[in-house]
């Protein structure tokens, strides 16, 4: 076999690992139905079956199965079940999991990760870091990672739309690729992310709507969690455009070794982002000075929105802790400095990954809200608010609201968007359905509203 720097993989495969030939690349349960994906990796066969059965059930049905896309119908609600695609030369897909149950109301499924299902063991067990980008030709690519404690953390399942998000279809896997977003400059689609969690900082670059993508460009070394002062850290945060150069925020430390210092990495707008030295970083904020005597404990300190604000300047605002943001000013005149310590302040925010969207003379805030009830991590409901001046906040609308069930089974997190005119485009890392906890997510779900 021979060796590879190749980065898009359909599907990728650790070395020592099966994966099954045919390959069920993507999953989304309903509520009497499962839909699934998949395709022959092997040399193709004359015929193929799909078998499937209550999970832990001997008694399957046996479906005549084409390569693409199969629905089953006729299920049970709230269920478990078990399937795999097998050849007519003998070849078997990996046993793949799934449960019935109803979406929320105006949502469509991207894709599923059954809790128990170890397809992507290698990565991780649950679906993370949402992104999604609209390609020249006018398709919605929607990325997603796939986490599990102290596992490798490492690979970025991508999903396209024809449809403006009615259906969705397999694209690629990037590997290694994690905590990553996807953008657009000139038509073209990138992809900003780390190779494993506070990895290294790289960018790759697709000129076929997602098809194939370039080999990755190193812009920083990181390290690993493990590492005595952490590595880099960074959400799928978006860019923001300031006086032609594109913005957005990352970091530097870990959980384990006390927390995380914030920065800012931009480009010009009109300069190849494939080139290493075509990107600037601030230097890092220490949790030290001002911050650190008015805030008396620190907060989270990351996941950054880049704002320009109503004075004109440009700021990051952080999560910091439940009701409270961090606000930090970016230096836009000098791009070695570090970010400024402006104040903490209050927001209808819970301690979660929000959004900040300029529109029509307003800012919107997309967050999961503070709730008085559930406590620090609620994420149960998640809402859209509005702004005139990023102090006052009024609540305009409720995407996804679960405020009736338990907070600790149910998140809808970290929400991706694609904003244009009034429409507004979500990607959102969603628990529910029996998923493992609020946080440890089986379903990226997409839906649509306007602003």
């Amino acid at each position: 076999m021979k060796c590879s720097n190749n980065i898009c993989h359909r599907p990728y495969s650790p070395p020592n690992v099966n994966l099954g030939e045919p390959y069920i690349c993507r999953l989304a349960p309903g509520e009497l139905s499962i839909e699934l994906e998949w395709f022959d990796t092997g040399k193709g066969a004359a015929s193929y079956t799909l078998h499937i059965a209550k999970r832990g059930s001997e008694d399957h049905r046996a479906i005549d199965a084409l390569p693409g896309t199969i629905t089953v119908d006729g299920l049970d609600t709230d269920t478990e079940y078990e399937f795999y695609i097998e050849s007519s030369l003998g070849k078997r897909s990996r046993t793949r999991l799934a449960r019935t149950g109803a979406t929320p109301e105006g949502c469509t499924v991207i894709n599923y990760l059954h809790p128990d299902d170890c397809q992507y063991i290698f990565s991780g067990r649950f679906l993370c870091s949402p992104s999604l980008v609209r390609t020249a030709s006018g398709k919605l690519i929607a990325g997603m990672d796939v986490y599990g404690h102290a596992a490798g953390q490492n690979i970025t399942l991508l999903y396209i739309s024809e449809d403006n998000g009615e259906t969705w279809h397999y694209l690629c896997d990037l590997y290694p690729f994690y905590w990553s977003t996807l953008f657009s400059i000139n038509g073209v689609i990138y992809i900003l992310g780390l190779s494993t969690e506070y990895g290294d900082l790289q960018i790759s670059c697709s000129h076929d709507d997602g098809a194939t993508w370039a080999t990755p460009s190193k812009l920083l070394w990181g390290s690993n969690f493990l590492c005595e002062c952490g590595g880099i850290e960074r959400a799928p945060m978006h860019f923001t455009e300031h006086r032609g150069r594109l913005y957005t925020a990352f970091g530097y430390g870990s959980w384990k070794y006390g927390g995380h210092s914030p920065a800012t990495l931009s480009i010009d707008k009109d300069v190849d982002p494939m080139i290493p030295e075509n990107w600037e970083y601030s230097a890092f904020l220490p949790f030290e000075g001002r911050w650190r005597e008015e805030s008396k404990e620190r907060g989270d300190s990351i996941e950054g929105n880049l704002v320009t604000a109503p004075d004109g300047c440009l700021y990051s605002y952080l999560r910091w802790r439940r009701g409270e943001l961090l606000k930090l000013k970016i230096n836009t005149d000098d791009l070695d400095a570090p970010p400024e310590y402006i104040s903490i302040e209050e927001a209808p925010v819970s301690n979660s990954m929000f959004r900040i969207i300029p529109h029509a003379e307003k800012y919107y805030l997309i967050t999961n809200r503070k709730s008085e009830v559930f406590g620090e991590y609620s994420r149960n409901v998640l809402s859209i608010f509005e702004s005139y001046d990023l102090k006052n906040y009024k609540f305009v609308k409720d995407v996804i609201n679960f405020e009736d069930k338990d907070p600790k089974r149910f998140g809808f997190q970290y929400p991706a968007f694609i904003k244009e005119d009034e429409n507004l485009y979500l990607s959102v890392r969603s628990a529910f359905n029996n998923a493992d906890s609020f946080h440890n997510s089986n379903y990226m779900l997409f839906y649509k509203t306007k602003l």
